[in-house]
């Protein structure tokens, strides 16, 4: 994993508020790790975040599986409520999230950049809400880790969007659930500020919400375009 600022001299304050949009999801999002841990290609380049103000919003199902439940909470990742996310932000701790999910896990495909986020506005709406900056972030090279199969497809994207499970045909290295060797470059794009709220916390207008919407995918697109040259990035 490498780490990819927008600027050279880029800098992210640890005493300000961001809401981390990490794409795409995979089968696995190994980018996760570079906000998930200290002494990360990310905490050297942005030091005072990992491990200190930064957490984790993840499917809340994953809190609910035995072993994998376990794994998770020994990492500074929590439940994606919206109760929860409000409280973070309010405490002054910034967010790293998938707005994907998983659906977009169900959907990727090797050698292909296709992102779930025309209707996902939940993060833009968190991050108004408490004035923290929306920071692009992609991981190049991640849906390269696995094979995928589209059998089936239709059937597991009914499940992911009825029962919340997604159901990904796959497999690495020999067949096994070992990742093919790829270079994963982890593409972080210039914050976008958002207005300070009258009331911390407050919902936004839906005006404001479909603004910062745009912005947000006109500054993915342009940085995905900007480093990734052999495929064009593909928006659901």
């Amino acid at each position: 994993l490498t780490c990819v600022p927008w600027a050279a001299d880029a800098k992210l304050p640890p005493d300000e508020l961001y809401v981390f949009a990490i794409h795409p999801h995979g089968i696995f999002s190994w980018p996760l790790f570079m906000f998930a841990a200290k002494v990360t290609p990310f905490d050297e380049a942005f030091p005072g975040l990992c491990g200190e103000k930064l957490t984790c919003l993840t499917a809340s199902v994953i809190f609910y599986i035995p072993f994998v439940r376990d794994f998770f909470c020994e990492w500074p990742y929590v439940d994606a409520s919206r109760k929860v996310a409000h409280e973070l932000l309010a405490s002054g701790s910034s967010v790293f999230l998938i707005p994907g999910g998983e659906e977009e896990s169900v959907i990727t495909a090797q050698g292909e950049d296709i992102v779930v986020l025309s209707k996902r506005k939940g993060f833009v709406r968190l991050a108004l809400s408490h004035g923290a900056s929306i920071v692009p972030v992609f991981g190049a090279g991640n849906n390269d880790a696995f094979r995928t199969y589209p059998s089936k497809f239709g059937f597991r994207r009914w499940i992911q969007k009825k029962l919340g499970i997604a159901v990904a045909l796959y497999h690495g290295r020999f067949f096994t659930p070992l990742p093919y060797k790829c270079p994963v470059r982890v593409l972080i794009g210039q914050p976008i500020k958002t207005p300070t709220p009258k009331v911390k916390g407050e919902r936004p207008s839906e005006e404001l919400v479909e603004e910062y919407h745009k912005r947000y995918i006109a500054a993915l697109r342009e940085l995905h375009s900007k480093h990734v040259k052999d495929r064009t990035l593909q928006i659901l």
